[in-house]
């Protein structure tokens, strides 16, 4: 006799909870996605214990018929799609018909609920057991309540972590549904204390503002893109508001939320230089699209997604980021944020436009003696220098044509700009310089200090890059090839990069067992001590084990800026500081250095004064 049996269908409809319903948090999701398909415009979400005692969700949307009430906890029973060609363009966020079934397979669950056509309806189940139905009370939408989940499965509660880290995961649900369906008000109350309201209006800044506060809605910045297939709009939050992890990067499509690395990592990109290490931004993004070109029938959770032309999305969305920022001036500002209630002082500034202004010129105090552009023996901790004119920022010298000369040389390379491009940078006057590595400058709305050593990165890394990742490497010849000599355990790297090298412009060969000759370099390799520079760069890519050619520009650029600039005590003249600031101007990204560290910082007068008790507020 044959071993091999149908299980039942209470079992089979354990088995597929634990697919569907893993935690109290996956329960709240695929109830909301439910009641979002019924057209809903307010849900409410009630939380007990962190959903393990209760969970109950109400809303107004469309209702279950009266009739469908036996169907409501059968496995693939669904008024979401009636063919096989329905999964190739799946609309609705629900569509398999396994989420009541299996949380009804493992709790105990209450519904009434009433459609427009038909009559109110009450419904009991309890671990997978119809126990009741009868009339409901006359109230258009669904009420529906969870209560002793997993009480017929005591093994998953093993698996659940603390009720803190349960009550967590329900509120991250809530809040990302909220973001991508700001039309719909969400309330969301965890043991009787409201802990998330929005208010449905289609705001999605406002939404942000209800989910991450007013100062991230403030700082947020609207990116739209779209092209034949796809269309992108939201929001991404300045740079200088950022995480530590990327759970407050928002994706989703065609408003079902969704997680996918390529995008995170499309963002991440756009946002270039801008983001310090290891930090990342804060976004909110829908993406709009054929539902012929995304697979949503993944995985259970409906979270994953497949596309069918990603290079291509990920590319616009990249760029929409990218264009966004490019937009933006993008200096922080250190002072304590003003309360709401308190009124400014000061009338904002366009830094988008010149200003003049008429101020009176003091005299600075006298320069130390050793003040000559190089770093002294032994610097003075501060002083002062004349301040200056407005700084006139003229058109520069092509980056393509003119390597940058060093600053002891009084002369900074400035990235060449469009004609009637906007300046970046507002007008500030030069008051002096701290402990040989910050420039302090001033204009009517306050202070400003900038880090000359990341400013001169930023200056550096955009020539390197204009020229690097833009292919113009025009080999140098050498009438003396450079020869090189590498252990063995690097050559078998090296020989496999020999075409990527030249492919950045290196003029190599083997000529031995463990040696390799130079005999032209790229026109962008310091003019000063190219051997040395070239033998760090065939180091640094005999250590790459997955070297991209386009990639490694990149890095290269960013490497090339920071060795080269000036460093810390270093003590430069005004003609410098100048040279210095005009060119910062010039550049297209002026706010951050290629790490993403900020350039300029800034202290508003009324700050300044109220730190003073000027302002006694």
């Amino acid at each position: 006799m044959g071993t091999i049996k149908v299980l039942e269908s209470a079992i089979q409809n354990k088995i597929s909870a634990g697919e569907v319903v893993e935690r109290p948090s996956s329960v709240v999701k695929e109830l909301l996605e439910n009641s979002i398909d019924a057209n809903a415009t307010e849900i409410e979400v009630f939380i007990e214990e962190s959903g393990m005692k209760k969970i109950r969700i109400v809303d107004d949307g469309d209702g279950i018929h009266h009739t469908d009430g036996p169907l409501l906890f059968q496995r693939h029973a669904t008024s979401k799609i009636s063919s096989d060609y329905d999964l190739f363009q799946i609309r609705s966020l629900g569509f398999r018909g396994e989420a009541l079934a299996s949380i009804g397979a493992v709790a105990k669950v209450s519904v009434e609920t009433k459609h427009h056509s038909g009559d109110p309806v009450f419904i009991r189940f309890e671990g997978g057991e119809l126990m009741r139905q009868s009339p409901g009370k006359e109230r258009q939408g669904t009420d529906i309540t969870i209560t002793d989940l997993f009480f017929n499965t005591p093994a998953r509660l093993k698996y659940i972590r603390s009720l803190k880290t349960e009550s967590g995961k329900i509120i991250d649900v809530v809040q990302k549904m909220a973001m991508a369906h700001p039309k719909v008000s969400f309330r969301l109350v965890l043991d009787d204390q409201q802990r998330l309201m929005t208010k449905g209006n289609g705001n999605l800044k406002e939404t942000m503002s209800d989910i991450y506060g007013l100062n991230v809605a403030r700082n947020a910045v609207e990116i739209q893109a779209q092209d034949a297939d796809f269309r992108i709009h939201g929001f991404v939050v300045r740079p200088e508001i950022n995480r530590s992890n990327r759970n407050y990067m928002n994706i989703s499509v065609n408003q079902r939320h969704i997680k996918n690395f390529a995008l995170s990592q499309s963002i991440v990109k756009g946002f270039h230089t801008l983001l310090p290490k290891d930090k990342y931004p804060i976004a909110v993004i829908d993406i709009e699209m054929d539902p012929k070109l995304v697979d949503v029938n993944v995985h259970p959770a409906k979270i994953e997604v497949k596309f069918s032309k990603e290079r291509e999305l990920n590319h616009l969305l990249e760029n929409a980021v990218l264009e966004s920022m490019r937009k933006e001036v993008l200096i922080p500002d250190v002072a304590k944020k003003i309360p709401d209630r308190q009124k400014p002082v000061q009338d904002a500034i366009d830094f988008t436009q010149r200003n003049t202004f008429d101020r009176p010129r003091y005299d600075a105090p006298p320069m130390p003696r050793n003040f000559e552009g190089r770093q002294s023996e032994q610097p003075e901790t501060v002083y002062t220098v004349d301040p200056v004119p407005t700084i006139a920022r003229e058109e520069g010298p092509s980056p393509e044509t003119n390597p940058p000369p060093e600053l002891e040389e009084e002369h900074v390379p400035a990235p060449s700009k469009s004609e009637g491009e906007a300046e970046k940078l507002p007008y500030m006057e030069i008051v002096g310089q701290l402990h040989g590595t910050y420039i302090i400058l001033q204009n009517d709305s306050g202070m400003y200090m900038m880090d000359q050593h990341a400013a001169q990165e930023r200056i550096k890394y955009e020539y390197y890059s204009a020229n690097i990742t833009a292919g113009k490497t025009a080999a140098v010849p050498l009438l003396i090839p450079y020869t090189f000599e590498f252990p063995m355990n690097d050559i078998i790297e090296i020989d496999g990069k020999l075409e990527k090298l030249k492919q950045l412009g290196f003029d190599i060969d083997k000529v031995g067992p463990t040696q390799y000759a130079v005999t032209g370099y790229p026109n962008w390799i310091d003019e000063k001590r190219p051997e040395e520079d070239i033998g760090e760069l065939i180091d640094f890519v005999s250590e790459k084990e997955d070297f991209s050619v386009n990639q490694y520009k990149e890095e290269l650029a960013i490497m090339m800026s920071c060795k080269q600039s000036i460093k810390a005590n270093h003590y430069l003249d005004r003609s410098q500081i100048e040279a210095l600031l005009e060119a910062l101007g010039s550049c297209y990204s002026p706010y951050t250095c290629p790490h993403g560290r900020p350039v300029l910082i800034h202290m508003s007068t009324y700050e300044i004064e109220r730190m003073f008790n000027r302002i006694m507020k």
